[in-house]
């Protein structure tokens, strides 16, 4: 009997508050047969498989399984609380009853609560950040069931994600036909505004193999494609922020095709006996005809780490003024008789001086090559003289794409010759480019460095008046990088020799 009492008393309460407290109060939930799931739908997209909202995007709630033969289920109400728990804006309330006893909210009448109900907008002027949204499942005035979903509102801040770009070392016919072994750079293309710091994570299959800030280098992935051909599924999540628990970001997925009849393409082969240095650039700063060897390797001026970059379907190393690599230093053997010849393969991204040699300790003697003005200008420089020759980047390459050139040079001990010579263009077998000559001492030893530091010494304040907009400290992405004892025209009449005698032999058979 006192049971029976207690029963009936905490009845006579769950209605009392249900009645005088309003929506906010609902608190105590009736018990329910039903285990009901509501979702929200926004561009077509459920919460579920992307947290994140934007000031124009409408809001869509739905009962993921139909309650129309659900006779205890009259309503839905959704309302925000913020990251303090505070409710903010008011609450939307889906009615099938045609009474307002709930007068804080805006009351959306509806003949049906399957399907996609009518849309609602995160109230005007709240700021970016976590927020939480509250469904209530209405019997009545009472409460049948309550649940809760995170989202990130971005306010009006940009945030995209457009999807994987593939960029493949060397030349490629094809970004998606991945030879095995091969070294690749995937980057998550995102767009966003400055007062974000986006996080990646990155999968292979369903296994997490990378992820962090993109800030800190993230949205660039190297995959290094197996040993077997065959189809392999890449997949990027990204986030606009890096408290990322409780939400679901945009992903983008990619699939690769790894086969063994792709080759890659370079300028060179390390079997070329002339060869001296040779980098490919495939997320490495090894020498590729000595990968073994740590002393040949690309060092980096003042411990900066590479970056690498993508351009026209191919990555390589970025230079510029806070980017500087240094080639070991080359000695130059018999008295300086023999010819030099760099050969690269690179992508100009804005004036600037490109890479360069010293020919003494000092650097006083030095040669640069640069990008000014849509020309390619060599220069060589001692402390009494400079002397230069610039050249027309031929209409092919009018959009900046990648170019192949490459720079003779013959350092005695009194003099440098240099001459330019961007591949494939030839006058009548001779190169276009003029060569130029100084006079200078020069030493026994040469260095070659990709970059090259600002040596500005103005201060931050008079840099600050002087220049509004801050300089971009990168303009050239590498490709290849080769060095030779003889130039190209040597290097291909000794490659093709044994070629052509070798047709001879076979001529002279068949005609035997």
């Amino acid at each position: 009997m006192y049971i029976k009492k207690v029963t009936k008393i905490l009845a006579i309460l769950v209605l009392f508050c249900a009645f005088f407290g309003g929506c906010e109060a609902i608190d105590a939930i009736l018990p329910s047969a039903g285990n009901y799931k509501v979702n929200i739908q926004i561009n077509d997209i459920p919460l579920d498989e992307c947290s994140f909202v934007k000031s124009e995007d409408e809001i869509f709630p739905y009962f993921e399984e139909s309650v129309s033969d659900d006779k205890d289920v009259t309503g839905l109400v959704v309302f925000l609380r913020n990251s303090s728990g505070e409710v903010v804006g008011g609450r939307v309330i889906y009615s099938l009853e045609n009474e307002d006893a709930l007068r804080d909210g805006l009351i959306i009448s509806v003949e049906s609560l399957d399907g996609v109900l009518p849309p609602f907008s995160v109230p005007g002027g709240l700021p970016m950040g976590r927020y939480t949204l509250v469904y209530q499942v209405m019997s009545g005035k009472s409460v049948l069931q309550k649940m809760e979903k995170s989202f990130f509102y971005l306010s009006r801040n940009v945030f995209s994600y457009e999807g994987i770009n593939v960029y493949m070392p060397g030349v490629a016919r094809n970004s998606l036909l991945i030879p095995r072994d091969t070294v690749i750079m995937l980057e998550a293309a995102v767009d966003f505004d400055s007062r974000l710091n986006p996080y990646v994570i990155w999968y292979e299959g369903k296994r997490k193999i990378s992820e962090g800030k993109l800030s800190e280098g993230a949205g660039h992935l190297f995959w290094q494609a197996p040993e077997q051909s065959g189809f392999f599924s890449l997949r990027a999540e990204v986030f606009p922020i890096d408290n990322i628990e409780g939400f679901a970001g945009y992903q983008k997925e990619i699939s690769l095709l790894v086969s063994s009849n792709t080759m890659n393409i370079n300028l060179v082969s390390e079997n070329i006996p002339q060869l001296v240095r040779w980098y490919t650039f495939a997320n490495n700063l090894n020498d590729s005809k000595a990968e073994a060897s740590a002393e040949h390797a690309l060092k980096p001026a003042e411990k900066n780490n590479p970056v690498w970059m993508g351009a026209n379907g191919t990555y390589g190393l970025a230079t510029g003024q806070n980017n500087v690599f240094f080639l070991p230093g080359i000695l130059i053997p018999d008295a300086g008789r023999e010819a030099w010849q760099t050969l690269f393969r690179f992508k100009s991204l804005e004036d600037g001086i490109i890479f360069s040699a010293a020919f003494d300790r000092s650097g006083d003697v030095s040669m640069h090559l640069s990008a000014e003005d849509g020309k390619l200008v060599l220069m060589l420089k001692s402390p009494a003289q400079t002397v230069s020759q610039s050249y027309n980047i031929p209409p092919a390459f009018a959009d900046n794409s990648f170019l192949v050139a490459g720079v003779n040079f013959v350092v005695l001990p009194d003099r440098v010759t240099a001459q330019l010579n961007i591949v494939g263009d030839f006058i009548d077998g001779e190169l276009a480019a003029k060569p130029i000559s100084l006079k200078a001492v020069t030493e026994d030893e040469f260095q070659i460095q990709l970059g090259f530091p600002d040596n500005n010494n103005e201060t931050d304040e008079e840099a600050s008046e002087n220049m509004p907009e801050p300089k971009r400290t990168i303009n050239t992405i590498w490709d290849e990088f080769a060095l030779y004892y003889k130039p190209p025209m040597e290097i291909i009449i000794e490659e093709l020799k044994p070629l052509a005698d070798e047709d001879q032999a076979s001529f002279d058979s068949i005609n035997n």
